[in-house]
């Protein structure tokens, strides 16, 4: 009889993605006959343009569309990418300053084993999104959660952030890094430059990297596009982009990580160990969507009507839902007597209609549900007639 091969306490200590799991009891659930109407995940649901779908058809049969492409990808990509920051920003970066990934959460990653050593804190928001600690516990360090609420208009302060710092250092967890992400997923909130301004010059006197996560800067932006690196004191920062989102290519995982040359040769050198260049038909399509940024005024038109009617929804659960709001999600309190578990299991099992536990984000989440705008319209409206139908008491 064969032994079990050893795992690491790495792998043991890290449990499956929440939505992997989900995804797969709700597949279950459809072949077992139940129609579940899914407005949990941010998969964006609308195609990209025409143009990208070109791209990668005429790309495929161009020679040597197959081989292995440059680790920093083609000069067109990298050119576009920086010109797309230039025009859509107003961020100078210079291409020795862009990495392109395979979809920005593998610089969660990368990011985490380039900056943190064994027992070294990175600091990362609850909620928010869980890979940043997952990624820091996957490489050995110790993340530190600094809560976001409506009391400080989900922005982290600097006392707040000392405080913090220096409680995990007498606890020997020297802080490295700092996640932050706006717009703000999961609660929607809006960049607020002053105070994100502060939190720079704080990080700076401190050594610590900060990292900012901006995948839904083009989705219902309440202005122009928010950048970080557009921020006094963000010398030195990273700043990640994705084309998942706004220009609705999640599956074709294509992603970047900006800022000096110096700020992202620690993650390159990472990155080159685990990853090779994209292939050369998505780099393309990459191009086309980023010089073009074809569709996403018509994709914002349907995502705010969508939000009208998710707004709609939640109120007839009694959630209260802030007034505004950007990106791809509503944030939505439930009402007492309620967890944001118990009512999406409530809502799974009764009215076959999922919206996503917000503990799935953290502590600060356990009373919250997020919804998602990555579903029809007929069918956020058909969700909406179901829970209407049911009566619904809290356990």
């Amino acid at each position: 009889m064969s032994r079990p091969a050893h795992i690491s306490q790495r792998a043991a200590g890290i449990t499956e993605y929440y939505f992997a799991g989900k995804l797969a009891e709700i597949r279950r659930r459809m072949a077992e006959g139940q129609d579940v109407i899914n407005l949990g995940v941010g998969s964006p649901d609308l195609p990209p343009g025409a143009g990208v779908i070109d791209a990668v058809r005429y790309g495929a049969g161009e020679e040597g569309a197959f081989r292995y492409q440059p680790y920093r990808g083609i000069p067109a990509l990298t050119a576009a990418m920086a010109d797309h920051l230039r025009r859509d920003f107003g961020v100078e970066v210079p291409v020795e300053g862009i990495v392109p990934l395979l979809g920005s959460k593998e610089a969660c990653g990368f990011l985490s084993l380039a900056h943190l050593d064994p027992g070294d804190a990175a600091l990362v928001p609850d909620p928010g999104y869980p890979t940043y600690t997952s990624a820091a516990r996957l490489a050995g360090g110790h993340p530190v959660a600094y809560a976001l609420n409506e009391a400080n208009q989900h922005h982290p302060n600097p006392t707040q952030l000392e405080a913090l710092t220096h409680k995990a250092e007498g606890e020997g967890h020297p802080v490295r890094m700092l996640w932050l992400n706006y717009p703000h997923m999961p609660t929607g909130e809006p960049p607020n430059p002053d105070r994100l301004t502060a939190v720079l010059e704080w990080a700076k006197a401190r050594g610590i990297l900060v990292v900012h996560d901006n995948p839904y800067a083009r989705i219902l932006p309440p202005g122009k596009p928010f950048s970080l690196l557009s921020l006094t004191g963000s010398e030195g920062a990273v700043e990640l982009h994705s084309l998942s989102k706004g220009h609705r290519m999640a599956g074709a995982r294509i992603g970047f990580a900006v800022g000096t040359p110096e700020a992202v040769a620690p993650m390159f050198r990472i990155a080159s160990q685990f990853a090779s260049g994209m292939w050369r038909p998505l780099q393309e399509a990459a191009v086309e969507a980023l010089t073009k940024s074809e569709g996403i005024e018509e994709a914002n038109a349907e995502y705010a009507a969508r939000q009208a009617a998710g707004r709609a929804l939640l109120a007839s659960l009694g959630c209260a839902v802030r007034p505004v709001q950007v990106g791809l999600f509503l944030w939505a309190r439930v009402p007492d007597g309620w967890t944001g578990d118990t009512l999406s299991d409530a809502l799974l099992d009764r009215a076959h209609v999922f919206l996503t536990p917000g503990q799935v984000f953290g502590r600060q989440g356990d009373h919250y549900l997020r919804l998602s705008l990555c579903t029809p319209l007929e069918r956020m409206k058909e969700a909406h007639e179901r829970i209407a139908s049911i009566e619904l008491i809290p356990s």
